[in-house]
């Protein structure tokens, strides 16, 4: 025998067989569950006639599993703070004792007040969305709110379940809460997350600490290369001085004394005529001679040798000259440079390769103050950027190249860019040109240094170096140093240990 039936929720007429009473039934249109009564009499559910409204006690709900508060035969158990609040106004219905215990009110008090006021200001607004979520939806699980606690005054974090309870035409009779003290937890957690922020803190500095140190591997290494660099100019500087300074007199005293034989002899050519009448065949054999030993082009082009060699020399002592001065071997390790005559320098070793590569090198060298700074540093900066750019020049694989190096001052700061028209960098690894041991050689032709040494030096004199490059047109650094070197100040100085 079957019976006909609303839906608690969607209100439209099923048909439930009488053996179905006490169980749960799901409706076919909405998909929604609720409980049969325990008797089910085809009277009783007939449609047409009034029926009496629900106690509040005796509404469905989506979920039965909880009993409600003070419903006989289904008291909760001892501690479960549950409630049931009004729907819109969220006023307290009924508490459990648990909850009046915590709350530290009466039920007859708690009816005149909002669920609401009990709350921290900032959870209200939450509380309000939570529960217009729970009238629509029908539950909603684990939200947690802060509710001040009766014994201690303090705020507790409760978290909270709610089920919206229906009328039989599908209205919202009440809702049911039941709350949970999370407090511990929700510490525990607090907890867990400061610890976790202090470990991030501490691999952050560890992070720091290990990028100083590969700073100071690299400054290391630095300072090594600039040693066995000092080393090889002082070595070499020695070793061609010496025989440099015996072949130099050696060929001023050559030219010289060429000149008076060359004299001599014009004196004897003078008295050809007169040796020839005298001596005919000694004249004949010294004619001879002087056709194979070509007397006139010895006496035009043995002075011009002896003048080319001694010029040759002077090159070499320049070369000297500009190795010393590139190292910086008899100054100390702070002094004051001309930067146009330190480029100049550092062009001056790449001589050679600047001829084989066909290199143009466009000089626009500004009025400049002398810089305060670390002499053979600074020069092994811009070393190290014509060098870079000479390779890109080679890389692009073209016959000729441009080296453009301008200089400016602005204010109390020297401003130096060096471009070149060679290959160019890629944009995906242009902010990785400065990290240490990163570079695009072939493996025995770079450590990855280079640049990021260039970078330490200029940090280190209180300047800054910025690039800028297009793929296969060419590549531009600039570099500003400060024309004298910031000190700190003395209060601000670290303290002995």
């Amino acid at each position: 025998m079957h019976v006909t039936i609303q839906c608690v929720h969607c209100g439209k007429p099923l048909k439930a067989p009488v053996e179905m009473a006490g169980r749960a039934v799901r409706c076919a249109n909405c998909s929604g569950q609720f409980i049969l009564p325990e008797s089910l009499a085809p009277a009783s559910f007939d449609t047409r006639s009034a029926t009496p409204p629900p106690r509040r006690d005796e509404t469905l709900s989506r979920s039965m599993l909880i009993p409600s508060p003070g419903q006989q035969g289904a008291s909760p158990a001892p501690g479960v703070m549950i409630c049931r609040l009004e729907p819109g106004t969220l006023r307290w219905l009924d508490v459990s004792e648990a909850l009046r215990d915590f709350l530290g009110s009466s039920v007859e008090a708690l009816r005149g007040q909002s669920f609401l006021e009990r709350l921290h200001h900032d959870d209200r607004a939450l509380a309000e969305d939570e529960f217009r979520q729970a009238a629509e939806l029908g539950e909603r699980h684990d939200f947690v709110l802060r509710v001040e606690g009766h014994s201690d005054e303090a705020w507790h974090y409760m978290r909270v379940h709610t089920q919206a309870r229906y009328e039989r035409d599908g209205r919202v009779n009440h809702f049911r809460c039941n709350l949970k003290d999370v407090t511990d937890r929700v510490r525990a957690e607090q907890e867990l997350r400061r610890r976790t922020e202090q470990l991030t803190a501490a691999n952050e500095r560890l992070r720091q600490a290990n990028q100083k140190l590969k700073e100071a591997q690299s400054q290391l290494v630095h300072s090594e290369k600039l040693a066995s660099l000092g080393t090889l100019a002082a070595g070499m500087a020695h070793e061609i001085n010496n025989p440099l300074a015996f072949a130099s007199n050696n060929v001023a005293v050559m030219e010289r004394e060429i000149g008076s034989l060359l004299a001599l002899l014009g004196r004897y050519q003078e008295g050809w005529e007169a040796l020839h009448g005298v001596a005919p065949e000694l004249a004949d054999d010294i004619a001879q001679f002087q056709d194979q030993l070509d007397l006139p082009y010895v006496q035009q082009n043995l002075v011009g040798i002896a003048q080319s060699t001694r010029k040759g020399l002077k090159r070499v002592a320049q070369i000297v000259q500009n190795l010393r001065g590139f190292a910086q071997l008899d100054r100390a390790e702070l002094g004051e440079i001309d930067v146009n005559e330190s480029i100049d320098q550092s062009l001056s070793m790449l001589g050679d390769l600047l001829t084989r590569l066909q290199v143009d090198v466009i000089r626009d060298y500004g009025e400049l103050p002398l810089l305060e700074c670390a002499p053979a540093h600074i020069n092994q900066v811009f070393l190290n950027l014509l060098m870079n750019g000479m390779q890109a020049i080679e890389a692009a694989g073209r016959v000729s190249g441009k080296l453009e190096i301008v200089t400016r001052r602005d204010g109390n700061d020297i401003t130096v860019k060096i471009s070149d028209d060679g290959c160019g960098i890629p944009e995906e690894i242009l902010s990785k040109i400065f990290d240490p041991f990163f570079t695009t050689k072939p493996v025995g032709r770079g450590t990855g240094l280079g640049l990021s040494l260039t970078h330490g030096i200029i940090a280190e004199h209180g300047g800054r170096i910025e690039v800028d490059s297009t793929i296969g047109a060419g590549t531009r650094f600039q570099i500003v140093l400060p024309s004298r070197r910031v000190r700190q100040p003395a209060a601000q100085q670290p303290r002995p240990a």
